[in-house]
């Protein structure tokens, strides 16, 4: 399979500057249409129109979508008369001739005129990709897609380019599960601190988009081994509206309402959300474990499991302009889940000296609570891109987790009973400032620059009380040795800046550079002792561009990211829940340093195939990773340590087309080897890892939609060991009703299958361990989503820019 991969990646390396040179040499003369298309009230730019260049004979010779700034760029190859329609949801449509007589067009302006000032429904035959590539970033339309009228935040992230969904809920990019996750462009305390239960707390209906990005500039931090993902809610609503989206199914249930409530100069926000999800699964678990290369035990468990978490939040958000210039910003945000854990094991331990055998059944609870306070200020200058950001943040949490074990003899006695508390406080502070200023008038060269300081507070008190001295009896005495209490802080310090310049002939270059300084401290209250680090951090990055033609751009990025430890990496808790595999932090852990080279090319043909591809290699030689030990006693333990160095060899493709009006696929590929190395251990592990994801979606004229996708992965490869095979398909159907103000959407996700297995293997010299794990996934939902009220999107109003030395041209003008 290497070699199947080896040859595979020299294709799409090789195939780079061949379409590169093919693409730059040209050969033939060209001549460009280019112009911004704009409406003509308050002059704002029309993302997403339509644009159709057609020959004398009225045939579609070219076609595009404007972009966020509403401009579009074509090309062709002889001069002359064409005819140009311009069309826009809501808006008139614009038809006219244009002639072409210079090779490089000037820019003209197109102004479109409103249908109405009220929200109206009306046919788009051009559909809105569900995957594009907007400068550094590559965008998943979520909104798009009807599959996402029901579920969870980590429903829809299977969905995303690049990005990976574990059966167990661990997100990884690229392979990596070490993320910066930004929720509307900002850090995220909720998601930082427990981004599993916290992503099943955002409803898949209320997300926009994902925004997946690989090689981030200076102004984002530096935290994120393998990048950023930005998850993008729905914009909110101008005038009096709302939304309703409720969703009942066998595994999940959900409902949130929002209300937007708009002004000339204020606009303010509620949203509540509920939900429910019951997940099982079952284990069997068989391990060797071995000394001095001879048998000295084995282990054989079997395990079920159910988890059932509740959670609810609320959010509310103010916004107040008072000139076009400025704006102010806050929001308040509750968060709370829960998540009981009820689970029975069968546990077989044989060796020389102590065989075990008894059941086990163990009931854990975990839950939070969260308040969030973010303050934002934007000022926006005279000049195109210029502008002042400042942004603080408060939040504090609460945590509880807690386990109670009962063990008991084959034939029902109770024996032994193990109760273990732990609860935590965490107060985060943050702020930052970040300003732009251009060095042109079209913005487009720009420094930008940018400091951030942020501090975390936390205490964490666990203890453990058992009867292990005196089995059989109701008395738990506390173990002192596994009981204790530790303060932590952390405190960051960054400053940034870029520059990003962008020649006349699309060239683009941005060069930057991120210092971070990090203090870190823990201290305990028992005997363990006290730990602290202070370290630093300047991570460049740099990012060439070149726009070839309105079909095709080449990049080439370096990039390095860090990963921090987090407090429960360092929290020494020992989670005993399972006596036979116990799980801790470790104190001594310290940053790594991940560096990535990126060359990508991205095409857009004018029959609407959009393809992105790329190659990348990544290395470390301080990862951390989660190890594996096995004592004489049978029993294993896991801790997280900067054990081993890692690089990554991959590539990785998607693409999007519009087979008809009614018909749209998109898909996507990623491929890469890696190679794991310890020196400490002597050891290394090495493997080939594929994955793909496909969509797709069909029309029909009585207002129904149907969708078919799927995913699936061949399973990770770790430092010890590696994973089987997961995969998830789902189908949906939605019908809009209601004058399409509402929509009714069933979705059934692997349907074909009650549950289905996933392997996993570990080795090392002391032990070989090998686990086969049921999830039982098979479930089907129907989602209700209205919406309710006025419906024009919120837009701050711009003020004027810089105008252009020539006059302006409206409707039809000669190149």
């Amino acid at each position: 399979m290497p070699g199947k991969f080896a040859a595979i990646l020299f294709l799409i390396i090789a195939s780079l500057p061949v379409r590169a040179q093919s693409i730059i040499s040209g050969g033939t003369a060209s001549f460009k249409v280019r112009g911004v298309v704009l409406d003509a009230l308050d002059n704002k730019p029309l993302e997403l129109a339509t644009i159709l260049l057609k020959d004398k004979g009225q045939a579609v010779i070219k076609t595009a979508l404007t972009d966020a700034a509403g401009a579009f760029n074509l090309t062709v190859q002889e001069k002359g008369t064409y005819f140009l329609t311009i069309s826009h949801t809501g808006y008139e449509p614009y038809s006219g001739t244009i002639d072409v007589k210079a090779s490089t067009g000037d820019v003209i302006k197109f102004t479109l005129l409103r249908q109405s000032q009220q929200l109206r429904v009306i046919e788009v035959k051009k559909r809105k990709p569900l995957v594009q590539s907007k400068g550094d970033k590559l965008v998943y339309n979520a909104a798009a897609d009807i599959g996402n009228k029901s579920g969870s935040a980590a429903n829809v992230l299977r969905k995303a380019p690049m990005v990976t969904v574990s059966a167990d809920g661990v997100v990884s990019l690229r392979g990596n599960s070490n993320i910066k996750i930004l929720l509307n462009g900002m850090p995220s305390g909720i998601l930082a601190k427990n981004l599993k239960e916290a992503l099943k707390m955002i409803p898949a209906s209320s997300i926009l988009s994902i925004e997946v990005i690989t090689a981030p500039s200076a102004r984002y931090e530096a935290e994120g081994a393998a990048g950023v993902i930005n998850i993008i809610t729905k914009e909110k609503i101008k005038s009096t509206s709302g939304t309703v989206d409720i969703s009942m199914g066998n595994r999940e249930q959900s409902a949130s309402i929002g209300l937007n409530m708009s002004g000339a100069k204020l606009d303010f926000s509620v949203m509540a959300s509920g939900m429910f999800e019951q997940t099982q699964k079952e284990n069997e678990l068989n391990r060797a474990s071995f000394y001095k290369g001879q048998p000295a035990g084995s282990l054989v468990q079997r395990a079920d499991s159910r988890q059932r978490t509740k959670g609810a939040s609320l959010e509310m958000g103010m916004e107040y302009r008072p000139d076009s210039t400025q704006k102010f910003g806050t929001t308040l945000s509750y968060w709370h889940d829960q998540w009981p854990v009820r689970s029975n094991l069968y546990n077989d331990y044989r060796d020389a000296n102590n065989p075990s055998r008894y059941n086990q059944s163990s009931d854990q609870q975990g839950r939070f609570h969260y308040i969030d306070l973010s303050l934002n200020y934007q000022k926006r200058f005279k000049r195109k891109k210029q502008s002042l950001q400042l942004l603080g943040n408060l939040s504090r949490s609460t945590d509880r987790f807690s386990y109670q074990t009962d063990q008991f003899t084959i034939d029902g006695t109770h024996f032994f009973r193990e109760v273990s508390p732990n609860s935590g406080r965490s107060k985060d502070y943050s702020f930052q400032a970040d300003y732009t200023h251009p060095f042109n008038k079209a913005g487009n060269s720009f420094i930008e620059m940018g400091v951030r300081w942020s501090k975390n507070d936390a205490t964490s008190n666990f203890a453990v009380y058992n009867n292990i001295n005196n089995r059989g009896s109701k008395d738990l005495k506390q173990d002192q040795e596994r009981s204790d209490s530790m303060t932590y802080f952390q405190d960051v310090f960054a400053s940034y800046v870029s520059t990003e310049l962008q020649t006349k002939n699309n060239w683009r270059f941005r060069l930057g550079a991120r210092y971070e300084y990090t203090r870190i401290n823990a201290a305990f209250k028992g005997t363990k002792p006290s730990f602290g680090a202070n370290f630093s951090n300047l991570v460049p990055n740099l990012l060439i561009a070149k726009k070839v033609n309105e079909a095709h751009e080449l990049k080439f990025s370096y990039t390095e990211r860090i990963r921090r430890p987090f407090i429960w990496d360092l929290n020494p808790y020992i989670d005993a829940s399972d006596p036979r595999n116990l799980t801790m932090g470790n104190p001594r852990l310290r940053p790594e340093l991940t560096r990535m080279l990126e060359a990508s090319h991205i095409y857009s043909a004018a029959s609407g195939l959009n393809l992105v591809s790329s190659v990348y290699f990544n290395f470390n030689s301080n990862s951390i990773e989660s190890l594996l030990t096995v004592d004489s006693n049978g029993i294993s333990r896991t801790l997280p340590q900067n054990i081993a160095a890692n690089k990554r060899l991959g590539a990785n493709i998607n693409a999007y087309t519009q087979l008809s009006d009614s018909w749209t696929i998109n898909g996507g590929l990623e491929l890469y080897q890696v190679w794991f190395k310890s020196n400490a251990l002597q050891a290394g592990n090495s493997g080939f890892f594929h994955a793909f994801n496909i969509n797709t979606s069909y029309t029909i004229p009585s207002g129904y939609t149907f969708e078919l996708s799927g995913d699936y992965n061949n399973g990770f490869i770790t430092l010890q060991g590696k994973s089987t095979s997961d995969y998830t398909y789902r189908i949906a159907v939605q019908k809009e009703v209601l004058q399409k103000r509402a929509s009714i959407t069933l979705s059934v996700v692997n349907p074909f299958q009650r549950n289905f297995r996933q392997r996993s293997m570990a080795t090392a010299p002391a032990f070989n361990q090998q686990s086969t794990t049921y999830h039982y996934n098979r479930s089907v939902a129907i989602a209700f989503n209205w919406r309710f009220g006025k419906a024009t999107k919120s837009k701050e109003k711009k003020m004027p820019e810089e105008q252009p030395t020539r006059p302006e041209r409206r409707r039809t003008d000669r190149y």
